[in-house]
């Protein structure tokens, strides 16, 4: 069904509901609403405000309010000398005592030289054979809709900012520390060069002269140059040695199993009788034995050391 046919539809429904009937009170407003269309036919603004209720309320399609002929009457010539204004047509009317329904179509400009026919309904009410209330409504059947927005570039996951304040000595120390146990951590080290851990290092200008102005000054002839913070980030952190070192406990490794501590080399004195029973005490990490000057080894003894590895000191204690 067109839309022509079920507004006609609708209007043979809501007269047969109401049992309406042409009456003078009708005639009256049908003739006022005719001479209301011819104005606009004529663009003719004095010709439409001379059917408004001096204190007539026209509220416009985007919600604005027109109070008064005067107001009206500037509205309508503003509107009439565009070139762009809008376009009526196929109006039809319903009267339904002092309330007029109105239904038409409506033509309306877009950028581009372009246009759109949009459906209009007013309502219209009634006074003292004036209009005295107008309310516009344009359904934006058919408008072309708005542009969907462009979809937003996809974002790195938002990491985990740490915030770093460096003004004192002790500062600059746990600064030194943080990237040494970044080096020795892939997992940390690896989110740091993604992005994930970032950092937000702010410093405390006068705090950093008082610190440089109290630190000694370097030696010329220092023969080993001094490690820097930022140097420290190839290095390993000690903490990372062994279970021991990550609770803070002493070191446990022995012998040459740890680059990272400088170990003393384990290196027991043996006395009395040395047999493969004493040598199987001796721990792994063990490589060389002290011989006391009284000691006696046996063949077993010697069979032994030479299977692990175990040089012979054959020194005397001090």
């Amino acid at each position: 069904m067109s839309a022509d046919a079920l507004r006609a539809q609708i209007r043979a429904q809501v007269r047969t509901a109401l049992g309406a009937k042409a009456t003078g009170a009708d005639t009256s407003v049908a003739a006022l609403m005719q001479r209301f269309e011819a104005g606009y036919a004529a663009a003719n603004a004095e010709a439409i405000v001379a059917c408004f209720a001096p204190d007539v309320v026209w509220t416009l399609p985007d919600s604005r309010v027109l109070n008064g002929r005067a107001a009206c009457l500037a509205f309508l010539k503003e509107r009439f000398a565009s070139p762009t204004g809008p376009k009526f047509s196929d109006s039809h009317m319903n009267v339904l005592g002092q309330t007029v329904v109105q239904n038409y179509k409506v033509g309306v400009p877009l950028p581009g030289g372009q246009s759109v026919t949009l459906d209009g309904t007013d309502v219209y009410q009634i006074r003292d054979g004036l209009i005295a209330r107008k309310d516009a409504y344009w359904k934006q059947i058919g408008a072309p809709k708005p542009a969907a927005p462009a979809a937003a570039p996809a974002t790195a996951p938002q990491g985990v900012v740490v915030p770093l304040r460096v003004g004192t000595a002790a500062h600059a120390q746990a600064l030194t520390d943080l990237f040494k146990r970044l080096a020795a951590s892939p997992a940390l080290l690896q989110a740091a060069q993604s992005g994930l851990l970032r950092f937000d290092m702010r410093v405390d200008e006068a705090a950093v002269k008082a610190v440089a102005a109290a630190a000694p000054a370097p030696q010329a002839a220092a023969a080993t140059p001094t490690t820097s913070a930022m140097a420290a980030t190839t290095t390993i952190d000690p903490a990372a040695c062994c279970s021991s070192c990550k609770a803070g406990k002493a070191c446990e490794c022995k012998g040459d199993t740890c680059a990272l501590h400088d170990h003393p080399e384990d290196v027991p004195e043996l006395k009395g009788v040395i047999g493969e029973k004493l040598l199987k005490t001796l721990p792994p990490s063990v490589k060389t034995v002290r011989l006391h000057p009284k000691a006696v080894m046996t063949p077993l003894g010697k069979e032994a050391l030479r299977k692990r590895g175990i040089t012979i000191d054959r020194g005397t204690t001090p």
